[in-house]
């Protein structure tokens, strides 16, 4: 018996995504992953691979051929590991993830997920050095897999920070510079192509970004130059931002 519908919706979750993002990796409509969702309709045949390599799993485990208990399992994994990570019982994720790997090799969710915990286990100086080794080479792994397009981004900004933590400071400025700068984010494309709702959620989304990097780069300006006024600037830029992702959400409410 086919299970799609439920499976998406589990495996959707475990991850944490919305049925837009799953639409994005797709290139289809947020729309027909609600429907898959909802049992009113089935993926067309060519998009099964896609959809299984988008979740890490085989297209017999999306269909509901294989046994169910890996879905169940995969879920269960991951909702485990949200609730420890929330609890900061991170040398428990870091061995949760280390079995879960072992039944989902090369999962690209449970290796960033091994990477996180990795890198705030720890109790000496020692073990979190070779934490964050190991880190770096989970990070590395991620980066020879056919990721999507955010997994690789978030990998290669946040592994420039485990080679910085390591002292390999040219390594991480190096892997710096081939991030994109802010001009080229998603968020300023589709704010151009979008229109109502949509819109509106891109354009809150990138506030919200933009209130941190403004208070990142006002702050690194009065360390520089040991000047308050640049603080004073930033808490005066977040609070009219703020302002303003509380008037459209709730324009967007209404």
């Amino acid at each position: 018996m086919i299970q799609l519908a439920e499976n998406v919706r589990a495996l959707r979750l475990a991850r944490r995504q919305t049925q837009e993002e799953v639409a994005q990796a797709l290139g289809i409509t947020p729309q027909s992953v609600s429907k898959w969702e909802r049992g009113e309709g089935l993926p067309d045949i060519t998009l099964l691979p896609a959809l299984a390599a988008h979740f890490s799993v085989s297209t017999d485990e999306i269909l509901g051929c294989a046994p169910p208990s890996r879905t169940r399992d995969y879920a269960t994994i991951n909702e485990t590991w949200r609730l420890q990570n929330d609890a900061g019982l991170n040398a428990e994720n870091v061995e949760l993830m280390h079995s879960a790997l072992e039944q989902f090799p090369n999962d690209a969710l449970l290796l960033v997920q091994l990477s996180t915990s990795l890198e705030k286990a720890g109790s000496t100086a020692e073990e979190r050095a070779n934490n964050l080794r190991e880190s770096l080479e989970v990070q590395e792994r991620i980066l020879r897999l056919p990721v999507d397009s955010e997994v690789r981004s978030a990998t290669l900004f946040n592994i420039c920070f485990t080679y910085w933590k390591l002292g390999r400071k040219t390594l991480a400025l190096d892997c710096a510079r081939q991030l994109p700068n802010l001009y080229k984010a998603r968020e300023n494309a589709l704010v151009t192509f979008l229109e109502g709702e949509e819109r509106r959620a891109v354009a809150l989304e990138a506030l919200e970004a933009v209130i941190w990097v403004a208070s990142r780069h006002l702050n690194a300006l009065a360390d520089l130059e040991e000047d308050e006024r640049y603080r004073e600037k930033a808490r005066a830029v977040e609070e009219i931002l703020k302002d303003a992702v509380r008037q459209g959400s709730v324009e967007s409410q209404s």
